[in-house]
């Protein structure tokens, strides 16, 4: 990146502001289409004297420019992108970017759900046996923002979003979890979306590894096009060279490391989840014994199937994670039957097929709180199939005392809303908080 004489940054969100930061205000342009950013984004910008726009992107952003840096929610086929590419200047991503910067061992994990926590679990099993690894990508702070002489390892959540511009970037361990109905407002078709996701190996080489869910169909149909070292895992079945469970032990390679009950989150995923990462943390040689103890104690991540609290025999769980309907119905499934459920479902629709999860909740949930853009939708295909205890509110303060209401003693309050959050909140992140802070005050 040394011969970059002047990258043009789209996007003022978090990877944004960290790649103007690292490049620096002679070599960096900032353009962001809302008028108004985060305040604290604003601050740094002015502080830091990097040029910036905000209300839409101009043709400043292509004068003198020899780089295009995408944020990973800047779309590629805005019209301001297509003249770029007809001028043949090179469009990134910020992961493409940071690729360019970093020298250590870099393990990627992607896939529809459970990502982050297979990104978080791997991270946690790697320092608590005593390696030096940082935690970064769509999970804590960006990829670029990670400086790592003093590191033995990288370990990154990688969205299809980001994956859309790598060019170069080759993780050393790919993980691939699920490739489920999702963003298909942004990748149009479910062809597009995964060859998306199989970005994250295309550069992968005979040193490098990738592991994949054999139990999914999509993963392990595109598993067979990579180049590298192919190490799956199964819930179901026995696998030579991978992880797998027989006999309620988990075992990769044939050796056995720990029991499934041992592992403190609970639900088939996280167990799909954990077979990923006992196969990262076995190739970067950590001990049996250490993956036991940190599956142990690892408690999860925010905002997916976390409990919150208990208020007059009513539990509530935060899942605003849950952004697609694959997501919703395993938090149903984890719930049920240890609780009757009220379910807050709704947001900015992704458009994703909802048939399976209207049909999971007709079968376990209690009652169903509707709100946002998708509302009506949901509420169509509900009624459809002959579901009929469906409630509205206009906010998710009023979704929470709504369900309260609804629930009884020793029934749980779910919020999992399949849904993107953006018609009401700035992220998955804001929505959870929110969610957790009102139901704090009941």
């Amino acid at each position: 990146m040394k011969n970059i004489r002047r990258a043009a940054v789209f996007g003022a969100g978090k990877s944004g502001i960290a790649v103007a930061k690292k490049l620096g205000r002679k070599r960096v342009f900032l353009t962001e289409e809302k008028e108004h950013i985060d305040p604290k984004n604003l601050k740094l910008l002015k502080k830091l004297k990097i040029p910036f726009e905000l209300g839409g992107h101009t043709k400043k952003a292509l004068e003198g420019t020899d780089l295009i840096v995408v944020s990973p929610g800047v779309h590629l086929d805005i019209p301001i992108l297509k003249k770029a590419e007809r001028m043949k200047i090179p469009i990134i991503g910020e992961v493409e970017l940071a690729y360019t910067f970093l020298k250590k061992p870099i393990i990627a994990v992607t896939g529809t759900n459970g990502k982050t926590t297979t990104t978080a679990l791997i991270g946690q099993m790697l320092r608590d046996f005593g390696h030096k690894a940082a935690v970064a990508g769509n999970i804590g702070k960006p990829l670029i923002s990670v400086n790592d002489p003093k590191l033995d390892y990288i370990v990154a959540e990688i969205s299809s979003y980001q994956l859309e511009t790598v060019k170069r970037f080759k993780p050393w361990i790919s993980v691939i979890l699920n490739i489920t109905q999702d963003h298909l407002t942004r990748h149009r078709t479910m062809a597009e979306y995964t060859k998306a996701k199989a970005a994250i190996f295309k550069n992968q080489g005979s040193k490098d590894h990738l592991i994949y869910n054999l139990d999914d169909k999509r993963v392990a149909s595109i598993a067979g096009t990579a180049k590298c070292d192919k190490i799956a895992f199964s819930r179901i079945s026995r696998v030579t060279g991978g992880a797998f469970i027989e006999g309620r032990m988990i075992y990769f390679k044939n050796k056995k490391i720990c029991a499934v009950d041992d592992i403190r989150i609970k639900g088939e995923h996280n167990i799909e989840n954990s077979l990923a990462a006992v196969s990262a943390a076995m190739l970067c040689k950590v001990s049996p014994a250490s993956i036991r103890r940190t599956l142990m104690r690892f408690k999860g991540i925010e905002h997916r199937i976390e409990y919150v609290k208990k208020a007059g025999g009513v539990s509530f769980y935060n899942d605003s994670k849950g952004t697609n309907p694959d997501s919703t119905i395993v938090a149903v499934k984890t719930l049920y039957p240890a609780h009757r459920i009220v379910l807050i479902l709704g947001g900015r629709d992704k458009m994703t097929d909802i048939a399976k999860m209207c049909k999971e909740v007709k079968e376990h949930v209690k009652d169903v709180v509707l709100i946002g853009e998708a509302k009506e939708r949901f509420k169509k295909n509900l009624k459809k199939i002959g579901y009929k205890k469906i409630h509205e509110a206009s906010t998710l303060a009023g979704a929470v005392k709504r369900s309260y209401k609804l629930a009884g003693p020793g029934d749980a309050v779910l919020l999992s809303p399949a849904c993107a959050s953006f018609d009401m909140f700035s992220d998955f992140e804001e929505r959870g908080k929110v969610f957790k802070k009102i139901v704090a005050n009941i």
